[in-house]
């Protein structure tokens, strides 16, 4: 097989690969790309020899390298990462449901143990430390577990 044919697999491939990640969604472009890059690998390996198989496989991983790159510059990337304003969100619930320990709310499920109350008309997620407290009871909220509030019974 002529070596313009494995560099238009391998052209081919590459191409596929960047409309890929830049236009086209489903994976169905890159995983032709890939296919088409494993392919002229196993033509060089054949036609060519071992030496120019791995020399080919290391062009290919530097091209990839390459591409990696210039796509993490590229505002493109940005499609690939949570931006600032999500974590931003993320901390104000945090930071409000912090705010919540110490404060006094109404069981609106039973909590066996987990269930929701209600603080100040609001419906949160939250669970007793292993004890049941039915539907109704008064809640205090003790701590936070990631965004669930642990609560205990407050006996009346």
């Amino acid at each position: 097989m002529e070596y313009i044919t494995i560099a238009l697999l391998l052209i081919a491939g590459l191409t596929l690969i960047v409309l890929e990640i830049l236009i086209l969604p489903g994976m169905v472009a890159g995983f032709i790309g890939a296919l088409l890059l494993i392919v002229s690998v196993i033509i060089v390996f054949r036609e060519a020899g071992f030496e120019t198989g791995i020399l080919l496989i290391l062009v290919i991983l530097f091209l990839l390298a390459i591409l990696f790159y210039l796509i993490k510059k590229h505002k493109v990337w940005n499609r690939f990462i949570l931006d600032q304003e999500n974590k931003i969100i993320s901390e104000s619930l945090f930071n409000s449901s912090q705010s919540l320990i110490g404060e006094i709310g109404i069981a609106m499920t039973d909590l066996k143990p987990s269930g929701f109350i209600l603080i100040e008309g609001k419906k949160y997620d939250a669970y007793s430390e292993g004890e049941f407290i039915s539907k109704d009871s008064k809640v205090k909220v003790i701590s936070l577990n990631g965004f669930k509030l642990v609560v205990k019974k407050i006996e009346e």
